[in-house]
């Protein structure tokens, strides 16, 4: 997306039934694979009505306007140009699903037009991004949701309430992994360079770092290490720095006729094209309450343990589970053997994947527009999310402890 491009011819048959009372008129903002999920669920639920979408790919537009005429029996106006989507009255709320270096400058033009803003993660790629988009959010008077999805999976949700509700007593420590098979791409197109990301911490595991305020609270210092060790060059036995010159094929080779599928449309070289991202990383969080959380991310692992795992130790007792098991075990203390053990599962992962969390959140944040509230994941969220994962990747990039009382006095929470 690029300001200042032309607007697209917009389609005929425009949602009549938009405006009425109780319908809610949403626009999208990068049309791509994140926002098309939102979009479905959104069109299956009576209150929001989609009106306009905006990308500079003619074919994702055209994608799109086809599952809106299926979906909603209309068509949409179309936008190359995203400050003329949001200068239109006509809309309520708006997803941006965009790359991550465009979500300060759409966030703050949206609220600025007084939207309600469904805005995917990261909360911009710099503390004084997310600072800048929480002001102006603050100043509408208009409702943020970020794209913080595991809020709303049974698997977090459960562990939050099990260590909330004083079931292992006072939290004292806790261990937390992701690995990720699928994330060759973030070394192809915009992904791979981190002043389009803010690094790669900011963008994967944010996610996480907001999880973990959910659930423990504030942060104290925090502390973290980021490493590239696999994808560099002499990771692969091959000097191309495309597919296409590529004589001996990875893994994570895409052929050029596969390049228009692909999630970058691009198919450099995952070990040898330049890119100043790294593939893991390994933080150490202190909270006010005194106990430590050690996260560790890597992209290296093997394609059937790609997963999330979480290991909190109390007082009294302790649980653990990896997500797309989506059950949770706790071990008594004291407890003698395997009488005391206790499982917790929750429903079979659905198609929706993210844990069981994308069907619904949208949905959520729906419900919280039709009652005049934030959803799970509003301004608190957004903002000690970024404290914290904004903090570890300063500390990664200085080679310091982070004290998070020098991040809040320079961008106190509005």
């Amino acid at each position: 997306m690029t300001v200042g491009e032309k607007t697209q011819e917009a389609a005929p048959a425009v949602a009549k039934g938009a405006g009425e009372k109780g319908v809610l008129r949403f626009g999208v903002i990068g049309c791509g694979g994140r926002a098309e999920g939102l979009t479905k669920t959104l069109m299956r639920d009576k209150r929001g009505d989609l009106v306009a979408i905006c990308d500079t790919d003619p074919e994702q537009i055209d994608h799109y306007e086809k599952l809106a005429r299926s979906s909603l029996g209309h068509g949409t106006k179309h936008y190359s140009d995203y400050k003329e989507l949001l200068d239109n009255p006509d809309i309520d709320a708006v997803i941006i699903a965009t790359p991550d270096q465009w979500h300060h400058d759409m966030a703050v033009h949206a609220f600025k037009q007084k939207k309600h803003v469904f805005l995917e993660k990261p909360v911009g790629i710099n503390l004084g991004q997310t600072a800048d988009i929480l002001r102006a959010a603050r100043q509408s008077g208009k409702i943020l949701e970020v794209g913080y999805v595991l809020r709303y999976t049974p698997f977090y949700q459960g562990v939050r309430s099990l260590v909330q509700g004083g079931e292992i007593g006072s939290p004292l420590t806790a261990d937390a992994l992701e690995q990720y098979y699928g994330a060759f791409h973030f070394y192809r197109g915009w992904w791979k360079s981190k002043g389009n990301n803010g690094g790669i911490m900011v963008q994967k595991i944010c996610h996480d770092m907001d999880l973990w305020y959910w659930i423990f609270g504030k942060p104290r210092r925090i502390v973290s290490f980021e490493n590239l060790m696999d994808f560099k060059p002499g990771g692969w036995d091959s000097d191309a720095k495309s597919c296409n010159e590529c004589k001996n094929h990875c893994p994570y080779y895409i052929p050029p006729e596969g390049v228009a599928r692909s999630k970058t449309k691009s198919n450099e070289c995952v070990y040898n094209d330049p890119h100043d991202i790294t593939d893991s990383c390994n933080v150490l969080i202190q909270f006010e309450s005194g106990m430590t959380l050690s996260q560790g991310m890597n992209f290296y692992c093997a394609r059937s343990r790609s997963d999330r795992f979480l290991h909190v130790v109390g007082s009294t007792g302790e649980v653990s589970g990896w997500l797309s098991q989506n059950m949770i075990r706790y071990d008594k203390r004291h407890g003698k053997g395997d009488v005391d053990v206790k499982y917790l599962q929750f429903h079979a992962m659905g198609a929706d994947g993210h844990g069981g969390g994308d069907d619904v959140q949208i949905i959520e944040f729906l419900n919280g527009l039709v009652e005049g509230r934030e959803a799970l994941a509003g301004m608190e969220s957004a903002y000690w999310s970024s404290i914290i994962i904004m903090g570890a990747q300063m500390s990664a990039d200085q080679g310091r402890v982070i004290d998070v009382k020098e991040l809040t006095a320079k961008y106190p929470f509005p």
